[in-house]
């Protein structure tokens, strides 16, 4: 992914290219007298696209498996409770967390306990998982041994809800309580607590402490999260069921023939039902009994307070067993997307609409490996069925008469509803081609390797050809309704009962490389094609597409802006008011758009309300950014560039679209009939419209798809790692819109279809065949890459790329122990051969995959396939046919950085330049030379040539090593002998090492110093990078911590008439160009003390004679020679030489004779003690002698006001010199007298009573009703015992009359 372009002149550009955003380029326009903070980019720059623009924007951030568990602590501090309903109370509050109780003591005869007593519950659960269980508070009156007391009120909510709150808690918050069994109670008390969850990560924050006073108010501190009104009704939902569809065939082979064995017939082996969980209830439908297509009619009807702090509803489809009951499939239903908070909003609301279920496989085996995507655990790989349901809420009444007071599950019988009342059933048509299968991991093997493309349970081998029990038929009203915009001007004909081809043949893979693998397509790409049908709701997808395609500009454009002002170029401003004129643009072309669909059938209630909800914000929206585009100016770019980064939040929330229509596509690659990986594609993406805005952004392009590992083996790591790389083309769309289908290919193909015979209506092709094709010589120039993930405990890593183009790969060389490798490399990959035609090659390229990779040191080979995957990044090459110059302004082509990637984490940059140079019928003599400096010492590794690497300057880099602070253990052991290491462009400097990091934490050498050499080009330079190890024995050392200084351009020395950047930093660093520049006889050196404060110490060097001897002047006085030793002539001694020039820092000066007292506590030292100088006590040292106190540190901020910085304790001792001599200063505290040895006696009994005091503690506070239940159930056993040792005796003397 491109970040930026450093062109040498604003004429490298060519009208074949994408326009490039030069800001600085836009002075000429500034001639006409035209305001600059007034103008918008949109009036002068041309936005241009590729020709053919005939393949999409793939997708570079791949982030492992979702269910992956996660740590996670939730502590629940229970405090009190007040207004508790009841007489005579002994309550207890007990903690619930899904399957987790705990209780608090009980407090005897009260309304308002007071507790005080903390709970933590610990989970290891993926997140979707944790996030919605049930927490609940119950208070319980009169719990006993005997009796498991009665139940007052409870509160719950989620703990989602919790994690969404700021800093992850509510703290000090009143619980209402409420009785589930009588829902007409009201209030039954209060319970005040704090809540709080944490996950692995998180950092802990201390609350901020409220004003007893409002602890107290009670109605302004409910635990309710912002915006939920105090006063909450009680509600009923109404989830109703109406019927499946595509559930999986489980009576498959062995279990299909051993039932037909014993029965005599061959049923379904599926006993389906629903069940549904919402608000820590639970409620199920009947059981089918053997059915794959099950109808039920009923509702399950749940009642909660309104609005919900639930925010999932989770429904799920089982099957039914003796044993053990599993679940087919999940969804998750959100409220927040089905309903409206605002002034005109909507109670939750849904359907009658079919929402697809996914998880494993539809494969049927005895132990699904996948099972956990089946209870919606991570993304599923496959369709598993489709649930037709409806939702509705009935806010309570509690004073009807009829209302019913329990809160208990119901479920109810509810009427069949039509066929068409989700939509009309149309049939849709589902097209791919395959044009390239790279990067397929060996480890797979050599077997052969297919594709199969599935749309639901259309495609799927094991389903079979399944045909729709109602097809749409044209005609009377119907054809009324249909889409205008999208009726073509000549449907296709009926191709009556037309087979679907849904995979590809099996093909033997190729070696690559020794890591990869690729499927020998070349000039034949095979072909899929599946009819399927569904109801036809293609307006929310529309919808959903529109909106999406603004948010994508949106984004695009503001990390535009993010990157003009990272990279410190000129009018960021002007391209933000260019964003914000295109979203204002896009807003109202919405509007137009949205509603122009007649189609009434399957509208639902939701529908309607969501299409007024998006018109309302998105016109909004629009009205906003059209406002503030007039606001955007230099000084209010950066708080604007926040308000749009809203926008885009808001687009992307109204584009979800909760009621499901056409499921999504799911691509297998399968070797040697064994499912490997998986790629999910979403319908809405290449639906096809006849209106571009409508249509889905991949819809009828290339797109590459990266293949994914499924489930559990997906997690972590591994989820980065690529499986298989495919170049595909979709196409979904009605059957009747399919006439160009294939037009957004790239050119130059012949079509191959089955042959069906003489008179029937053709098939589409099975595969397409290439006629032309291009020879290209690809010349990766590799320089740099830098802010790289540390991959080894060192803090370091041994870099490698790996480049990808087509069939081909190449690798650079390891760099060993570096975050910021410079290549400095060409890779040259020869005889490319693409695919069509040579103009469209020309304007639209395959893309280059770059993969980083750190050695495994354990390794043998690094090439082995076991280095650890860093990052990913995507490129295109700038392309030369034959029969074009190289020269500008084209070529050669300029570095660039790419962004890296991990998963959806930044994980560092690359510069590096691509060509793609087309060998013409001379072959390679027509290829410009390969020029560039040679290096002996690296072999046969090409450097990158002279004209594309950067021009270098030799810097020296100077840094001050004063002393370390804070430093944490590591791996359980204290740092004893720690280091610091400075590393920057391949070079670096040690500190000295601290021998005893307790006993005195500083260097013993300050000032060090070396030379790099750094592109000239400020914003090519490398990060500094900074890591601290602990010097262990025996040659060993562990990394304590790492950071890395990301710019050096606020560090570069630069002359009195350079413009020199904000010192924006506490850094002691000062980067020095080494170049001569003979209008500079001198060097002004600047010290920045703190970076809240603009004072510095700028120091000027003197001149010199030759001998060594500096000029030193004072104030009044004539300049004396005094004799220096040269080694000490170093950047901080002149510091201390002219310390006597700091006017202005951040610290505290105090007038000897007249200063304010110190505090006692640090909590007492405040600004005040500064800025109420006047008002404060003062004491004079001359007259107290000895002071000791706490006093502030302030500095001025950017608003030229005092602000805290710090705080000191400090003891000021004015001392005659003779007490001076006896008691010098760091020497004048006594080292602390030794006690007499205490008289213990000889034998002690303290070891003796500690275990007693422990057993007391436990038995008779910690656990003393265990204790009791304990003894009393071993009295009732005893007696038990007794009473059958002595019964057969007693019995045999009273049957013999004894």
């Amino acid at each position: 992914m491109k970040r930026s372009k450093n062109r040498g002149n604003k004429e490298d550009r060519n009208a074949d290219e994408p326009a490039v955003l030069e800001t600085e380029n836009l002075d000429m326009f500034m001639d006409g007298g035209l305001d600059p903070d007034t103008m918008s980019l949109a009036s002068v720059t041309a936005v241009t696209t590729n020709v053919s623009n005939k393949r999409s924007k793939p997708d570079i951030k791949m982030e492992p498996s979702s269910g992956r568990p996660v740590d996670y602590q939730v502590s629940v501090t229970v405090i009190e409770a007040r207004q508790l309903v009841g007489l005579n109370m002994d309550p207890m509050v007990c903690v619930e967390i899904g399957e987790d109780k705990k209780y608090t003591s009980m407090k005897e005869s009260t309304n308002c306990p007071y507790y005080n007593e903390y709970f933590v519950f610990d989970f290891h659960v993926p997140p979707d998982v944790m996030f919605d269980k049930i927490l609940k508070l119950s208070v319980i009156h009169s719990k006993n041994l005997l009796r498991s007391g009665t139940l007052v009120g409870t509160f719950k909510l989620d703990v989602g809800t919790i994690y969404t709150q700021p800093e992850h808690q509510f703290y000090h918050k009143w619980a209402l309580l409420s009785d589930p069994e009588d829902i007409t109670a009201g209030c039954k008390g209060y319970v005040k607590c704090d809540v709080a969850v944490v996950a692995k990560g998180d950092t802990i924050k201390t609350p901020h402490k409220a004003n007893e006073s409002d602890d107290d108010d009670i109605d302004g501190n409910l635990l309710l999260p912002e915006g939920v009104p105090a006063e909450r009704q009680w509600a009923r939902y109404y989830l109703k069921i109406y019927r499946a569809e595509g559930l999986p065939r489980m009576n498959t082979s062995i279990m299909a023939n051993v039932k037909k064995a014993f029965i005599g017939e061959n049923k379904d082996l599926v006993d389906p039902y629903v069940q549904v969980h919402f608000a820590g209830q639970k409620g199920k439908t009947s059981v089918q009994k053997s059915c794959y297509e099950p109808i039920w009619n009923e509702q399950i009807v749940f009642t909660e307070m309104f609005p919900p702090l639930c925010k999932r509803m989770k429904i799920q489809i089982r099957d039914s067993d003796k044993v053990n009951d599993v679940a087919m499939g999940t969804h998750f239903l959100d409220l927040r997307k089905i309903s409206n908070d605002g002034d005109k909003g909507f109670l939750p609301t849904l359907g009658p609409a079919w929402v697809n279920m996914y998880g494993s496989t539809r494969t049927y085996t005895l132990m699904d490996e996948y099972q956990e995507l089946n209870d919606g655990l991570g993304e599923g790989v496959s369709f598993r069925a489709r649930l037709l349901i409806s939702l509705g809420v009935e806010i309570l009444d509690p004073s009807s008469p009829d209302i019913t007071s329990s809160t208990e599950v119901q479920l109810e019988g509810v009427p069949n509803i039509s066929e068409t009342a989700a939509g009309k059933v149309e049939e849709f048509f589902l097209f791919g081609s395959f044009l390239e299968a790279t990067m397929i991991d060996r480890k797979i093997g050599d077997k052969p390797i297919n594709f199969e493309v599935t749309i639901g349970y259309y495609g799927n081998e094991l389903d079979g050809v399944v045909q729709p029990k109602t097809k749409g038929k044209k005609g009377g009203a119907e054809e009324e309704t249909e889409l205008i915009h999208n009726s073509s001007d000549e449907e296709m004909e009926d191709d009556g009962d037309l087979t679907s081809v849904a995979t590809t043949p099996p093909m033997k893979p190729v070696i690559t490389d020794r890591n990869y693998f690729h499927l020998p397509y070349f000039e034949r790409k095979p072909c899929i094609y599946i009819k399927s049908w569904w109801q036809d709701q293609r307006r929310r997808l529309y919808n959903a597409n529109i909106i999406d395609n603004i948010a994508d500009k949106l984004e695009d454009g503001l990390n535009d802006v993010h990157e003009i002002i990272k990279t410190e170029k000129t009018y960021p401003e002007r391209r933000l008011r260019g964003v914000l004129e295109e979203l204002s643009q896009g807003c109202s072309q919405f509007l137009s758009l949205a509603n122009n669909d007649q189609n009434q059938s399957g509208r639902t209630k939701l529908d309607r309300e969501r299409l007024k909800l998006c018109l309302t914000e998105v016109e909004s929206t629009g009205q906003q950014a059209k406002a503030m585009r007039s606001q955007v100016k230099r000084s209010t770019v950066r708080d604007k560039l926040k308000l749009a980064q809203n926008f885009l939040s808001r687009l992307r929330f109204l584009a979800d679209e909760p009621q499901h229509s056409v499921p999504d596509v799911f691509i297998w690659m399968i070797s040697n009939g064994k499912r490997i990986a998986y790629a999910r594609v979403p319908s809405k993406d290449i639906l096809y419209s006849g209106v571009d805005e409508e249509k889905g952004k991949d819809c009828g392009k290339v797109k590459t798809i990266f293949l994914r590992i499924p489930g559990k083996k997906g997690f972590g790591p591994a989820g980065w790692t690529v499986q298989s790389k495919i170049e595909i083309y979709l196409w979904l769309g009605l059957n009747r819109q399919r006439k160009d289908y294939l037009s957004g290919l790239p050119n130059g193909f012949e079509e191959n279809k089955l042959s069906k015979g003489p008179g029937l209506p053709c098939s589409p092709p099975i595969s397409l065949t290439y006629m032309m094709k291009q020879i290209f010589q690809l010349r990766v120039h590799m320089y740099q890459a830098r802010s790289l993930f540390a991959a080894d405990s060192s803090g370091l890593s041994d870099p490698f790329a790996r480049v990808f183009f087509s069939t081909q790969s190449q690798v650079t060389e390891v760099l060993a122990e570096t975050l910021c490798p410079t290549w400095d490399q060409l890779l040259v990959i020869e005889n490319v051969e693409l695919f069509g035609e040579a103009c469209e090659l020309r304007d639209d390229p395959p893309i280059i995959v770059i993969e980083i990779y750190d050695q495994d040191t354990v390794s043998v080979d690094c090439l082995d396939g076991k280095a650890d995957f860093m990052g990913r990044t995507f490129a295109k090459p700038v392309v030369k046919m034959a029969d074009e110059h190289y020269g500008p302004p084209r070529f050669p082509p300029q570095l660039e950085y790419y962004q890296i990637y991990r998963g959806n984490c930044a994980a560092g940059e690359m510069l590096a330049a691509f060509e793609l140079l087309q060998i013409g019928p001379n072959g390679k003599a027509d290829l410009p030379p390969i020029e560039g400096p040679t290096d002996v010492d690296r072999g046969p590794i090409l450097p990158v040539p002279l004209g594309i690497r950067p021009v270098l300057s030799k810097y020296r880099i100077e840094v001050l090593f004063w002393g370390l602070r804070d430093l944490k253990r590591v791996n359980l052991a204290q740092v004893d002998r720690p280091r610091v290491d400075i590393e920057c462009a391949g070079k670096g400097v040690q500190s000295a090492l601290i021998p005893n990091y307790k006993k005195n934490p500083n260097f013993s050498t300050l000032v060090k110093w070396f030379e790099v050499d750094l592109p000239e080009n400020e914003l090519l330079h490398p990060p500094l990078n900074i890591r601290v190890v602990d010097c262990r024995a025996f040659g060993r050392y562990t990394l304590v911590g790492s950071t890395a200084v990301t710019t050096l351009r606020r560090f570069i020395y630069r002359g009195a008439d350079k413009q020199a950047n904000s010192w924006n930093t506490n850094e002691e660093i000062i980067v020095v160009n080494m170049e001569p520049d003979p209008a500079f006889k001198k060097m002004d050196t600047v010290v920045k003390l703190d970076s809240c404060s603009e004072a510095v110490v700028k120091v000027e060097d003197d001149e010199k004679d030759g001998k060594g001897k500096k000029k030193k002047r004072k104030k009044g006085e004539e300049p004396e020679e005094e004799e220096l030793d040269e080694s000490m002539l170093d950047w901080w001694s002149k510091y201390f030489a002219s310390i006597e020039t700091l006017t202005e820092a951040s610290a505290i000066e105090l007038d000897l004779n007249r200063f304010p007292r110190g505090a006692k506590t640090p909590k007492q030292c405040t600004i005040e003690m500064v800025t109420n100088e006047g008002e404060m006590p003062t004491v004079s040292i001359f007259k107290q002698k000895r002071i000791k106190g706490w006093w502030p540190f302030v500095a001025r901020n950017e608003e030229d006001e005092f602000e805290l910085t710090g705080k000191v304790e400090a003891e000021l001792h004015l001392l005659t010199g003779e007490e001076a001599e006896k008691s010098p200063a760091g020497e004048g505290r006594n080292e602390p007298e030794p006690l007499e040895k205490p008289n213990r006696p000889d034998i002690a009994l303290l070891w003796f009573l500690i275990p007693f005091k422990a057993a007391k503690h436990l038995v008779c506070d910690q656990y003393r009703w265990l204790t009791i239940k304990i003894v009393t159930a071993l009295l009732v056993l005893a007696i038990l015992a007794l009473f059958l040792y002595n019964m057969p005796g007693y019995m045999v003397k009273k049957m013999l009359g004894a």
